[in-house]
């Protein structure tokens, strides 16, 4: 009994306090699953609460936490936050930045100057690599600024290999909507967002997105990757920019083409808009790199050939052309018509590609008022008719009775410039037009005669254009003559010459040039004399070398009455009496001027010593009334 009541005792007692309840929770996969949403979820929305609208979408799609993390999770949870890593277990800068927004000092909004040396775009790239990500904005702008001078640089760097496989950089550049095409050259996400594939985000601008991309946003292990990008993105801008300079622009075609075929074409989207933005400048270079090499007639050599960077290169240089609207040659023409320099580059290199189409745009410009053009025009169309005649491409033919056969698959361009020309001379000089022998075969007496056909159509032609552009200079030079207005006719010369510097006609414009000068020269205008006869010097020194050595003295003397120092003027007689040694008026002037500064140095000494004197003499007047009156004060 007293056994029982002792427990019933401690029962109570037990029961007395709060009950402690120890839970034990078993972690399944599928438990750790959700756990790592709910905590990848709250993780998001604290960082939209510091997001604006549009950066709210952007980060949906970003979620820190990958799959093979939840697998190597502990099956407890602490629920602790873990401690920062100590400094020596940092492996980067990106390791200390976790937001964008932070305020450490940085140097974001800061603009930073171009480089202007070799290590100073060295120490860009550099940064850009290591440096914090906040900066990298600036610093890209400076890179992508840097001038023309730093070419060489630039484009090593732009060319250098790369050691990452190519699809980091595609899965990299799949969070802005880079597009990087496949092992056969296709591009996938251009090809989804013209079927009509919906949600396809597609960058038109990798430097602008990629910079505007948190780094949140990047995997640690994709951000070499992501900043090589940015790198390599500012380089195609700076390479774009100095393009624009002439004297550059064919060399910065030349390595962009190279550029776009650089490690498995990574970079071939973003390298096509760095081509279009030179815009017409570029086309002669690649027109010039858009000939593709010959095939083989056998049809896996022709394969291997095609498969080869400089087929693919010649491919991509004439889909250039074609996305910037200039494939067919008269617009291309067209549009640097403004500029002679462009436009002889352009014909020159439509003679070395020979396209079939550009060879009626051509004689548009073989009469041409300025003289460059015209010529490099003319050169473009005889390398079509002139030379050895080129092999049409052949095609079999299978008849239907049975049997094969051999035809032309197209027209060469041989056979366009003979149309061309033909259709020419029919429509202005049809007295110049010759049969049509095509026809004619080829073992025939005729063959020979034909195969010249176009050459000598064209030889003709231009022939008689010559004719016609000298009937018309003599015609307005004869207007010229008998304008009554002197100015009025100068100015009329004046305008022939500049349009054609090569004018025919050239020594019938002297005699005008030459009286308006000696009227020139009569009223005083020494400086408009002197100008005349140089230009009627300049005129005959194909002609009469002797007359315009003539002219040259006159504007000579006129030059050296209007120097304002006795040594210019004697170096201009000096000139003067080297091209009429004989002329004794011409070399008395010459010894008046070199005795001429002897003179003056004596006169200026005889004028010194005489100052000179009169200052004694004054000085000494002075010291003697000074005297004086010393003497009659202590008298006084």
């Amino acid at each position: 009994m007293p056994r029982r009541a002792l427990l019933l005792s401690t029962l109570v007692a037990a029961c007395a306090g709060e009950p402690q309840v120890e839970v034990l929770t078993r972690s399944s996969a599928d438990t750790l699953q959700a756990q790592a949403w709910a905590d990848r979820f709250e993780l998001w929305f604290a960082q939209a609460a510091a997001l604006a609208d549009g950066e709210v979408d952007a980060a949906v799609a970003e979620l820190p936490v990958d799959d093979a993390e939840v697998a190597r999770a502990p099956k407890r949870k602490p629920k602790s936050k873990p401690a920062p890593p100590r400094e020596s277990e940092a492996t980067g800068p990106e390791e200390h930045e976790l937001p964008d927004r932070v305020d450490a000092p940085g140097i974001e909004g800061q603009p930073i100057a171009p480089p202007t040396t070799a290590d100073e775009l060295a120490g860009l790239i550099a940064a850009l690599r290591d440096g914090p990500h906040r900066d990298l904005g600036p610093l890209a702008r400076a890179l992508a600024a840097a001038p023309s001078s730093l070419w060489p640089a630039v484009q090593a760097a732009m060319l250098a290999p790369r050691t990452a496989r190519k699809a980091d950089y595609k899965a990299m550049l799949a969070v802005i909507g880079g597009d990087v095409p496949n092992r056969y050259g296709h591009f996938e996400l251009a090809w989804k967002k013209a079927h009509g594939h919906h949600g396809i985000k597609l960058s038109e601008d990798w430097f602008t997105d990629l910079l505007a991309l948190p780094s949140r946003q990047v995997s640690k292990l994709l951000r070499p990757i992501y900043r090589d990008c940015v790198i390599q993105a500012a380089l195609l801008r700076a390479a774009a920019s100095i393009g624009a300079e002439p004297a550059r622009t064919d060399e910065v075609v030349e390595a962009l083409l190279t550029a776009a075929y650089l490690h498995e074409s990574t970079f071939r989207d973003e390298v096509g808009r760095a081509i279009r933005r030179l815009g017409d400048p570029a086309l002669p270079g690649l027109l010039r790199r858009s000939i593709r090499p010959p095939l083989p007639a056998d049809e896996g050599e022709a394969q291997v050939v095609k498969d080869s960077v400089a087929y693919r290169t010649a491919e991509y240089a004439g889909y250039q052309i074609d996305r910037m609207d200039r494939a067919h040659p008269r617009k291309a023409l067209q549009a640097v018509g403004d500029d002679p320099a462009r436009l002889t580059e352009l014909l020159a290199a439509y003679g070395m590609v020979r396209p079939g189409d550009a060879a009626g745009p051509l004689l548009d410009y073989v009469d041409a008022a300025i003289p460059r053009v015209r010529e490099a025009a003319r050169e473009a169309f005889f390398t079509y008719v002139t030379g050895p005649a080129p092999r049409a491409e052949r095609k079999l033919l299978r008849f239907v009775g049975g049997g094969t056969g051999e035809s032309a698959a197209q027209l060469t361009y041989r056979d366009l410039a003979r149309i061309a020309i033909m259709s020419r001379i029919a429509a202005n000089h049809p007295d110049l037009a010759e049969p049509d022998c095509r026809s004619a075969p080829r073992d025939s007496v005729l063959a020979e005669v034909c195969e010249a056909q176009p050459e000598r159509l064209t030889r003709a032609f231009f022939q008689r254009l010559d004719d016609g552009r000298r009937e018309r200079e003599r015609a307005e030079i004869a207007a010229a003559l008998r304008e009554p207005d002197r100015a009025a006719a100068i100015a009329i010369l004046d305008r022939l010459l500049a349009d054609d510097p090569e004018l025919s006609a050239r020594a019938e414009l002297v005699p005008t040039y030459e009286q308006a000068a000696a009227e020139a020269a009569a009223t005083g205008d020494l400086a408009q004399g002197a100008r005349l006869w140089r230009k009627s010097a300049a005129l005959l020194d194909d002609a009469d070398p002797v007359r315009a050595d003539a002219l040259r003295v006159h504007a000579l003397l006129a030059e050296a009455d209007l120097a304002a120092t006795e040594e210019g003027r004697r170096m201009l007689l000096a000139t003067a009496a080297e091209l009429a040694p004989e002329d004794p008026e011409l070399q008395a002037r010459l010894t008046a001027s070199v005795e001429r500064p002897e003179t003056a140095a004596s006169a200026i000494r005889t004028r010194l010593a005489y100052g000179t004197g009169l200052a004694v003499g004054g000085l000494s007047l002075l010291l003697g009334l000074g005297g004086l009156f010393t003497r009659s004060r202590v008298r006084g």
